[in-house]
């Protein structure tokens, strides 16, 4: 809104915390983490995530393997 943008993306090459994510879906800012931005990366359009945003961010096992490898 500050800058008048039609969009605000927030991006990722790894993964949101639960309050940044939670935060950037309540104010309308698309949030494109690693698995969306495989997506986009892939040819998605930008704004086909947008159904998608706040969602996926990997399956239990890979979340334990992320865990596990950073320690977060």
């Amino acid at each position: 809104m500050h800058f008048g943008a039609d969009l605000a993306v927030f991006v990722t090459t790894t993964r949101f915390s639960r309050p940044s994510e939670k935060f950037a879906v309540q104010h309308g800012i698309l949030a494109v983490h690693r698995d969306h931005l495989g997506l986009w990366n892939n040819g998605a359009p930008l704004l086909s995530l947008t159904e998608v945003n706040g969602q996926g961010q990997g399956d239990s096992r890979h979340r334990a393997r992320w865990k596990q490898a950073y320690g977060r």
